[in-house]
């Protein structure tokens, strides 16, 4: 080695150790053949050799596909070793050794002699499991591949050494891949619930006590301790339960509160056609609460005492389309809107009042005088104001109980009528005014609560025992008239715009519930317009519902087309004219919303939105009909059920005006004109006997009724008349004739004088019916018949429809069938 001051020999200033040592004596010794002499451990050599030493070259092979595969135990040969003699020791403290050596070197010499130092390591370790040493660090990937095999070796001999009790499994991952989806693992513990951290606790390995798995989850002793005690009960990722001790709801009780929320009466549905959302691409019409939540959930513990829900699972539980509160509401009862009012003048009166002496009040409802003025267990008579025990007390009668000064000033409002309008008026006067208001108003309003409490709770019964099999209810209502418009108008359109008025009915029987909307170009909405729809609903119902033996109308109490004499006459008639019983129920007033409002809005939105964001183009009732029409259709293609939402069904006015010129004209023109319902309106449940007697009650659920019969004046001839010559016949007339004991109605087509027969069209079905359809069978044809086949001649044709088809009206089906049943 170099020693000296000269340059040539510079002092050596880094002391080796014995590696390093050995190390240059076996490189160089060998090519001075022994003249130079040796170095020892702690001489001390210059920078330039020490990183001369450092930076030796290491051949290495350049072999691309030079591939290590991995090492089986099975073909690996092993050699036996003595310890003393044959381990090659690689001490641990080496690199300290090495780093307190050359702690002055530079950073980067530094790090290649550690690098050196395990390479060596390593190939000693590669040695012993008959695996190729390492020749190129740069090889990052070989060198991954070759420790990855050792490593599986080791587990491998650990395994068959310790015979473990679960055979371990191989995943042929890399500890750097494995590193990765540790490392995942753990993101994807920090980033969970407190729930899933909890289940993702449980898949850490079976000898992992609570602190190990706090300290390499990072997560807290108490979720550690849970998902050890889940782990045991439950298994691997189990969900863990609510830990305060609250049970989840049941999927019957979600399902009951959710059917509670659309009830009517807790919430009803809007009938303008903004008010509708999408739930699950399907328009929906949304529903305001008729109640505040707290309420509604009081009312619901009252009728389900048995379910244990709290306050704010009930309100959580409420369905999108339920709405607290509206924007604005219309269509209000007059009754209990004007009695609202009267209680808030009244409120802020005595709210004033006790502020000035520093009382406190309860706040002042219609439940709260119900409770003091009724009886205890009150009965109808105690509504009706016809109980001798409560019927004479009045609200001021409680109110003047407090000593008030009836002298001071209050206000409050009221709607009323002038003039065929409804205004809102506002008043003020003394406290006695209000209290007189009240007590003028509390009879009417107690009457109609107990109405509207009575048919509402009537009406729920009645839809929840509907059946296919008994009897249908049929819900019918007018939605408010579409208005055509065009996505670009042009000036003065606006007011020249066309209607379309739509009639809107909605099916229960039992679980099935169909919706139903009959579009018409006829823009009067009265009885007539309702006959007609009915002949519709009954059609609909006997092809979707042929078991149901009865027709329960439910309705307003519009008396307009709905509560007047002309259409409960019709209703004497409805099983002659439709061959269906029907019976009909209202709601109290201003309470017959229902589902026949969302129907109505749903149409109207779907067209107006089709109109102003596709440019569809609606110009008549008609073309309105085909787009409803088509939308449900292309609906019911992509739905399960293979049913459009809404059946959709058109009537024109040309249908209605004939059939009210044919029959309803000449039926209420022959109505007795004395002979009408008294008090018609005080009336919401009409029912129809055999004989044609009809049963009128105040509720539905009355005990008393009263009974009416409609008379008619008989100054009109029999709509038919027997047949004894040819000469009564003429071609086209209708006929009755009597073939092999059935009853058949016939067209005249040919009147042959010579052999006294006539040749006639048959109808099929065969009497008793009201539609007739010409037949299609061969032996029904066109056929020839005696004189003395013929029963019957009808004075007046029939109703002929746009396909052929024949309408009897009731009074020639009456006439028919009381003539066949005599003969």
């Amino acid at each position: 080695m170099k020693k000296g001051r000269n340059p040539t020999h510079p002092c050596g200033i880094h002391q080796i150790d014995a590696a390093t040592a050995a190390k240059i004596n076996r490189q160089y010794l060998s090519i001075t053949e022994g003249t130079l002499k040796e170095v020892h451990e702690g001489d001390k050599i210059c920078t330039g050799c020490l990183r001369k030493t450092l930076n030796e070259k290491v051949e290495y092979d350049m072999n691309e596909n030079d591939v290590i595969e991995p090492m089986s135990i099975d073909e690996t040969e092993w050699f036996d070793y003595d310890d003393e003699d044959h381990e090659e020791v690689v001490n641990g403290n080496d690199f300290e050794q090495v780093n307190d050596k050359i702690e002055d070197l530079p950073s980067s010499q530094e790090d290649k002699h550690k690098k050196e130092q395990v390479r060596r390591t390593l190939n000693i370790i590669f040695k012993l499991f008959n695996i190729p040493a390492i020749r190129d660090i740069r090889r990052i990937k070989n060198i991954r591949q070759k420790v990855d095999n050792v490593c599986s070796a080791l587990y491998k001999f650990c395994d068959i050494l310790l015979k473990p009790e679960q055979e371990s499994m191989n995943h042929y991952l890399s500890m750097k891949d494995s590193n990765i989806l540790l490392s995942g693992l753990k993101t994807l513990f920090q980033e969970s619930t407190d729930n899933e951290q909890i289940r993702l606790l449980t898949i850490s390995p079976d000898s992992w006590g609570r602190k190990t798995i706090r300290k390499w989850f990072n997560c807290t002793d108490y979720q550690a301790q849970q998902a050890l005690l889940l782990k045991k009960t439950k298994g691997l990722l189990a969900f863990p339960e609510y830990f305060s001790g609250n049970k989840h709801l049941t999927e019957n009780t979600i399902n009951v509160v959710n059917e509670f929320y659309l009830q009517d009466g807790i919430s009803r549905a809007s009938s303008r056609k903004r008010d509708i959302i999408h739930i699950n691409k399907t328009p929906v019409p949304i529903r305001f609460m008729e109640m505040t939540i707290r309420e509604a959930f009081a009312t619901f513990i009252i009728q389900n005492p048995t379910v244990n829900i709290s306050k704010s699972s009930f309100y959580a539980l409420r369905p999108r389309e339920v709405k607290c509160m509206g924007p604005s509401d219309t269509c209000l009862c007059i009754y209990h809107e004007n009695m609202s009012l009267l209680f808030k003048g009244l409120n802020k009166y005595l709210k004033s009042n006790s502020i000035e002496h520093n009382d406190s009040i309860e706040v002042i409802t219609d439940k709260y005088f119900v409770n003091r003025i009724l009886c205890s267990i009150p009965t109808e008579n105690c509504f009706t104001r016809q109980c001798n025990v409560c019927g004479m007390i009045n609200p001021s009668d409680i109110l003047k109980e407090n000593n008030i000064n009836l002298n001071e000033n209050a206000s409050w409002s009221q709607w009323k009528t002038i003039n065929h309008k409804v205004e809102l008026f506002h008043m003020d006067g003394s406290f006695d005014l209000l209290l007189d208001a009240i007590d003028s108003h509390w009879t009417n309003f107690l009457l109609h609560s107990y109405l509207t409490a009575e048919q509402r709770e009537y009406i729920k019964n009645l839809r929840l025992n509907s059946s296919d099999s008994t009897y249908i209810v049929a819900q019918i209502d007018f939605a408010e008239n579409f208005t055509i418009f065009h996505q670009r108008e042009v000036q003065g359109y606006h007011w020249n715009n066309k209607q379309i008025t739509i009639f809107t009915v909605h099916l229960k029987a039992g679980s099935i519930n169909k919706n139903v909307v009959i579009i018409s170009d006829y823009m009067l909405h009265n009885t007539a317009f309702v006959y007609v729809a009915q002949g519709l609903i009954v059609d609909f119902i006997k092809t979707n519902f042929p078991s149901v033996e009865k027709i329960n109308y439910l309705s307003d109490g519009a008396t307009n087309h709905f509560k007047n004499s002309f259409n409960i006459f019709n209703l004497t008639r409805h099983k002659d004219d439709f061959g269906l019983a029907a019976c009909w129920t209202f709601s109290s007033t201003g309470h017959g919303k229902g589902p026949c409002d969302g129907l109505g809005a749903s149409v109207k939105y779907t067209a107006t939105r089709s109109i102003i964001t596709s440019g569809t183009s609606i110009s008549s009732a008609e073309e309105f009909y085909e787009f409803t029409r088509n939308l449900n259709y292309n609906a019911a293609n992509t739905s399960i059920t293979n049913q459009p939402p809404i059946h959709v069904f058109y009537i024109k006015s040309t249908t209605v005006e004939h059939v009210y010129s044919e029959i309803l004209k000449l039926r209420w023109e022959n109505l007795n004109k004395t002979n009408r319902i008294k008090y018609i309106r005080s009336f919401h449940q009409f029912n129809v006997r055999r004989d044609g007697t009809l049963v009128c009650q105040r509720t539905s659920n009355s005990i008393d009724y009263t009974t009416f019969m409609f008379k008619t004046n008989d100054n009109s001839e029999s709509s038919i008349r027997p047949v004894h010559t040819l000469d009564e016949l003429d071609v086209g007339k209708f006929i009755i004739i009597n073939e092999n004991d059935d009853y058949l109605l016939s067209k005249v087509k040919l009147i042959n004088h010579l052999t006294q027969e006539v040749q006639v069209q048959y109808y099929e079905p065969p009497f008793p019916a009201t539609i007739f359809y010409v037949s299609r069978s061969r032996n029904r044809n066109i056929n020839n018949i005696n004189i003395d086949s013929i029963v019957l001649l009808i004075r007046h044709n029939p109703i002929l429809g746009e396909q052929g088809e024949v309408y009897l009206n009731p009074e020639q089906f009456t006439n028919i069938k009381n003539t066949c049943e005599e003969l």
